[in-house]
């Protein structure tokens, strides 16, 4: 009993495609690898087509392939993990440009409430303060956020004489 199955399997491949036509006592055998990888390119691989007599693609189908394969499998792997690498950097982008944006809105309403007409230090500096600690909690060096805590420390514990 042959390990054709098996052997396929250990090249590491996840699917093929495999054409066999039979002439008299020649056959020609085509493989054609596949893979999950989205890249178009990939797409368009050739399958690897073997021509011999029946004896000798019995004998050396494998040992013909395996080289081929091997790079295939490698091209499909790096492709798989590039494509991985891109979604989840694509990800982070995402999520680093909506920090920027709440930030950016943040320190807009800080600035819109130290402007008001009607603000209270004394009343206000908790909001004030608030706001300034949620701008330092995405950028820890956020100047004017800095400024704005120091600034309203001393609404705090207001003190009649220093």
């Amino acid at each position: 009993m042959s390990s054709f199955f098996s052997n396929l399997k250990q090249m590491g491949i996840e699917g093929y495609g495999i054409s066999i036509l039979f002439d008299d006592d020649t056959v020609s055998v085509s493989v054609l690898p596949k893979t999950r990888a989205k890249d178009k390119a990939l797409q368009t691989l050739k399958p690897l087509t073997l021509r011999g007599t029946i004896t000798e693609v019995d004998e050396q189908f494998f040992q013909i392939l395996q080289r081929p394969l091997e790079r295939t499998n490698t091209l499909f792997k790096n492709t798989v993990a590039f494509e991985k690498s891109l979604r989840e950097t694509e990800e982070k982008t995402q999520l680093a440009k909506k920090q920027k944006e709440t930030a950016s809105k943040k320190v807009s309403a800080l600035r819109k409430l130290l402007k008001e007409k009607g603000f209270n230090p004394m009343q206000d500096h908790k909001k004030a303060t608030d706001i300034a600690n949620e701008i330092l909690k995405s950028d820890p060096d956020h100047k004017e956020a800095q400024k704005v805590i120091k600034e309203m420390k001393a609404y705090d514990n207001p003190q009649l004489f220093n």
